[in-house]
């Protein structure tokens, strides 16, 4: 009868053999890049070009992999980066919010036409704002906002029935533009765009460094046919670098996302691996030189102890030998940087915090109204200054279309972006009220104007008042008859 043999006892390296593999995250894949389909050679002449195709490893504008551009890093975003890349950035949230938040706040409560005094204009007016809503100029106008946020330039094209020579100039006039000849607006992405025409020779003349032809697709179009949004202009000097558009707001916040990203993601790792375990062991063998035979039993046993490392894990060490410790680092205050960071993103954007993330301010009596306030006043000029000018082209084009002549005397006003709530506008009401009675009862004005004023108002709870129903005036209370013909005859006096 033989002697049954015990089985050898496992080394670190068969238990960690043993322990099941963790399937392959899929986000940590590399990227694939496309391929080539041809094969491209270049001499060392070719690689100094300006075209700069070969520059870091044969990504342009200092490469753009995962989330991360070289020359941005390092030149914080002083340069052009080109449109493709600014597409690229127009897919996260924290480019993309800024720029959607104020074309939406820059047309939410749109325009009211109005007379300047010169007459009724009110059924002109009406035909005016259908007109609008036709040609869906609102929606134009937010559309055109984000593509000057996304890519510092945008464009919106005039279409006029029977002009077929684009290339010729467009003039805001009954003998260029006919009655009912408008076919509409049409928004065009700067990509598609390129400046044909400008003078760079006269800076005393209107047209220095302003093109005026551009190149949509190959089709020749002159300036004046196109509506040209910029409201963040560069230097001249670099203004053909730049396709004589503007510095678009995702390129002047990407130096602020890249380092709230970092911080996002520091953050992150560190939470993971706030804690440290140490193992006091004997380790005299291993810093005397010894093989791989005499330390690989050790690093065997670490890498068992990592994969299963968490709070349901158990580790073994001996008693007498070795010392199991562990070294923790504080979390407090991290969460003070990683708001101080997307505090610091919100700065260029001019949007308040609780505009651009919805985050509302804490601690005692905190609000945001004085920071709303600025907001609106800041969204309110962008609207005169970026807007007015195109505006003002696109409904004279309208009134050309619709009466074949101009009526200056008909304007615009950008409405109030601060919405009134019930106390504040029951306030409002009471006071109109007020001063009303006491220009009837001046003689400045009549029952029947003040009853206009209260249906043309959509605030005032009356829109729907009928102007035309004669309202007797209230009979004098009391039954005296004397002291009623005492007030006739006053009256009368």
């Amino acid at each position: 009868m033989t002697k049954k043999q015990k089985p050898s006892p496992l080394t670190w390296a068969q238990l960690l053999s043993m322990t099941p593999q963790e399937p392959p995250d899929p986000a940590r894949k590399p990227i694939a890049l496309p391929a080539v389909p041809f094969k491209v050679e270049r001499t060392a002449e070719q690689r100094a070009e300006m075209a700069m195709d070969d520059a870091s490893g044969g990504y342009p504008y200092g490469g753009y992999l995962g989330g991360q551009t070289v020359a941005g890093q390092l030149n914080f975003g002083l340069y052009f980066p080109g449109y493709p890349y600014l597409a690229e950035l127009a897919q996260r949230s924290e480019y993309r919010q800024p720029v959607e938040t104020l074309a939406k706040e820059m047309t939410r409560q749109w325009i009211t036409f109005k007379s300047k005094g010169g007459g009724d204009k009110e059924e002109k007016i009406a035909k005016i704002e259908e007109a609008f809503e036709r040609h869906n100029v609102q929606a134009l106008f937010r559309k055109v906002t984000e593509l000057d946020g996304f890519y510092g330039l945008g464009m919106i094209f005039i279409k006029i029935k029977g002009h077929k020579e684009l290339n010729n100039p467009l003039v805001i006039d009954s003998r260029s533009i006919e009655k009912d000849s408008l076919e509409g607006f049409n928004t065009i992405e700067p990509m598609w765009i390129t400046p044909l025409v400008w003078n760079s020779i006269d800076p005393t003349i209107p047209t220095f460094y302003n093109p005026q032809q551009w190149v949509v697709l190959g089709q020749t179009i002159h300036s004046s046919r196109l509506l040209k949004f910029i409201s963040r202009e560069v230097p001249d000097i670099i203004k053909p670098a730049y396709n004589f558009g503007g510095i678009s707001l995702t390129q002047l916040i990407d130096p602020y996302v890249q380092r709230w990203l970092k911080t996002v993601d520091s953050v992150n790792r560190l939470i993971n691996n706030f804690s440290i375990i140490t193992l006091a062991t004997d380790m005299s063998a291993i810093l005397q030189g010894g093989g791989p035979e005499v330390y690989a039993g050790l690093l065997d046993r670490m890498r068992l102890f990592s994969k299963h490392r968490d709070n349901q894990g158990i580790f073994l060490h001996d008693k007498m030998n070795e010392e199991l410790s562990q070294v923790a680092v504080s979390l407090a205050g991290l969460a003070e940087l990683q708001a101080q960071s997307l505090e610091h993103m919100a700065y260029p954007t001019h949007e308040p915090l609780v505009v651009l993330t919805g985050v509302t301010p804490s601690g005692l009596n905190a609000t945001s109204e004085g920071e709303i306030d600025v907001w609106h006043n800041w969204v309110h000029s962008m609207q005169e200054q970026f807007y007015r000018p195109n505006l003002e082209r696109v409904m004279r084009i309208v009134e050309l279309d619709l009466f074949g002549a101009i009526d200056d005397d008909i304007t615009f006003d950008f409405e109030q972006l601060k919405e009134v709530d019930g106390e504040a506008l029951a306030r409002i009401r009471k006071s109109d009220a007020e001063a009303a009675s006491v220009y009837i009862q001046d003689g400045v004005v009549d029952a029947q104007e003040e009853r206009e004023r209260l249906a043309k108002d959509p605030d005032s709870g009356y829109v729907n008042l009928d102007v035309n129903k004669v309202i007797e005036p209230p009979a004098l209370e009391g039954n005296d008859d004397e002291e009623a013909d005492s007030v006739a005859k006053a009256s009368d006096a």
